[in-house]
């Protein structure tokens, strides 16, 4: 499968008239992201989803009429277009339903067309990592500087309280574009961020990597603008040098926008900032990590190509809360500091725990849930370094995403590399979901950071302990 993308075909529907839509796979946050989008547009929007949770409850409060499981009578009323998940299988009961009735299924992709056509200048913020904090930073800075950007983002941004917003009163709509499916390749585009580009999502793109970066090629050159790549990574190194216009960021010598040092703070980090070769300025951040640090940097290039004023802009990234599931502190049980992050390949636990070390806690807990069949049987032996940052590390069973068990494919096998490579380190295997509601107590202790890590249902664990936290003197 390459990169390159065929004609695009006219879609069956618009949005310049009201119009009634289905969303299946809800509660996923671009999902999400797209059902708030239209209700915002003034369009009646319902959705399901698999399993109840704090998202169905957040998006029913607001007027988006929401069910648990698939069932062909949340069809039974007038319905314009059935907007589905990528992981969601096409026998699911709506989707059949809206072919027997004529009714138009279009993917997240095509639904994107429609959103990205609501706004006259699109910018897009992909990569492999990084993605949604460099957009969350980048729609911080826009709405601190009153320019009133819309933005769909997959994760929700800190501060609003949610992942999707159409402002009327502005030009810009501010994308987090996603590879993994190709729809980031599905709508028009001016200005375009890349953040990296690591081997992920290969089952999508013919278990050919060259076909992923021709993908990333590809994105970047349906720009019609700016385009803002970080010289950190070696592939997007070769493709900034195959594109002299591209604006370049990074910790590199050579980057045009550099972070010359980086410094752990008490409460984050901070860098200092060199313009064009010339010191600029120090920003402090209120999180931790260089790879939040080279985000935040990605996000104040992006917006100085799109007409902010850079100092302006830093001096918002400095006041940046944070995102949902980005080292997002949840509590505290048993005295320790408990967070929750989307982590879910090697890189970004790698990143993430690198994070947490730097915070002076007396152990730390990593609590990993691997994702999806198919990645853990291309990526486990890539987990057995991912862990050096943690004392004590607890693997989960996987969390399927809708995908068929592979046969020989289960946790064991991140569980065996890092025992391999680590003989010393404590690490345990709990598949039992109740097994994990007593961690804090069972394996956590007073000065601990414990870590949950995982883009699957290992984010509802911080529920449970809430609720434990009664039982436990």
């Amino acid at each position: 499968m390459s990169g390159v993308r065929p004609p695009r075909a006219s879609l069956p529907v618009d949005l310049t008239a009201p119009r009634h839509v289905h969303v299946v796979a809800v509660a996923g946050y671009a999902m999400s992201a797209i059902a708030r989008y239209l209700t915002q547009l003034g369009h009646a929007v319902s959705g399901c989803d698999v399993t109840p949770g704090s998202m169905l409850d957040q998006l029913a409060a607001e007027g988006i009429s929401v069910t648990v499981g698939h069932d062909r009578a949340h069809l039974a009323a007038p319905c314009d277009f059935v907007s589905v998940a990528t992981a969601v299988r096409r026998d699911t009961d709506e989707i059949r339903a809206a072919v027997d009735a004529s009714i138009p299924v279009l993917s997240r992709g095509d639904t994107m067309r429609l959103i990205a056509a609501t706004k006259p200048r699109v910018a897009v913020v992909s990569g492999t990592h990084g993605k949604t904090s460099t957009t969350s930073m980048l729609t911080h800075v826009l709405v601190e500087m009153g320019e009133h950007p819309s933005f769909f983002i997959g994760g929700v941004l800190v501060g609003a309280a949610t992942n999707a917003r159409y402002d009327p009163a502005g030009d810009w709509l501010l994308v987090e574009g996603d590879e993994s499916d190709h729809s980031f390749l599905d709508f028009d585009r001016e200005a375009v961020l890349v953040t990296n580009v690591e081997p992920d999502h290969l089952d999508r793109w013919g278990d050919d990597f060259t076909a992923l970066v021709r993908g990333f090629a590809d994105f970047i050159d349906g720009a019609s603008g700016a385009v803002v790549l970080c010289l950190d990574d070696p592939q997007l190194r070769v493709l900034a040098g195959e594109r002299p216009a591209a604006r370049t960021y990074g910790f590199a010598a050579d980057a045009q926008v550099r972070a010359s040092a980086y410094r752990a703070t008490a409460t984050g980090c901070e860098i200092d900032v060199e313009f064009d070769g010339r010191p600029f300025a120090t920003l402090p951040l209120r999180l931790r990590g260089r790879d939040m640090a080279q985000n935040a940097l990605g996000a104040f290039a992006f917006a100085v190509e799109l007409g902010v004023e850079p100092e302006g802009a830093l001096a918002a990234l400095a006041t940046f809360a944070g995102v949902g599931r980005r080292f997002q502190l949840r509590g505290r049980h048993n005295g320790a500091d408990c967070f929750d992050d989307y982590a879910h390949t090697s890189t970004e636990v790698r990143t993430t725990l690198a994070r947490a070390r730097e915070g002076g806690w007396s152990r730390v807990v990593a609590v990993f849930q691997p994702h999806r069949y198919t990645r853990i049987a291309r990526h486990w032996h890539e987990f057995a370094t991912a862990f050096d940052d943690a004392d004590i590390v607890v693997v989960t069973a996987i969390d399927p995403a809708f995908e068929d068990p592979i046969d020989g494919v289960s946790s064991a096998l991140v569980v065996d590399a890092v025992r391999d490579h680590r003989p010393d380190l404590e690490v345990h295997s709990i598949a039992d979901w109740g097994g994990l509601a007593d961690l804090p107590w069972a394996i956590g202790r007073p000065g601990d950071c414990i870590v949950t890590l995982g883009c699957g249902s290992i984010t509802r664990l911080h529920d449970d302990w809430e609720r434990a936290e009664a039982t436990h003197p």
